[in-house]
């Protein structure tokens, strides 16, 4: 799905403490990470979208899910905004 834009820099297991945060529009639901967990399906997994300095821009259900789950390592795209436009 994002191979086709030249705009995010694709990265497999990117490291899960490398990633910042800062407040988003929505703050992380318990009752949707816990519905995610009991409804987990691995072909929907998408990953989380970073900017280029790391900071998590979408995907703040998934990256909590992950946490969960103990995982050191998830899927990422980096947006690299100059492309954008």
């Amino acid at each position: 799905m994002y191979e086709q834009y030249d705009f995010y820099d694709i990265r497999r297991k990117f490291p899960i403490h490398k990633i910042k945060l800062k407040p988003l529009r929505n703050k992380v639901d318990k009752k949707e990470v816990l519905y995610m967990l009991m409804n987990f399906n691995n072909e929907a997994w998408m990953p989380v979208t970073l900017d280029d300095n790391y900071f998590l821009t979408d995907g703040q259900h998934r990256l909590e899910l992950a946490r969960q789950f103990g995982m050191e390592f998830i899927d990422v795209v980096i947006l690299d905004e100059k492309k954008v436009n």
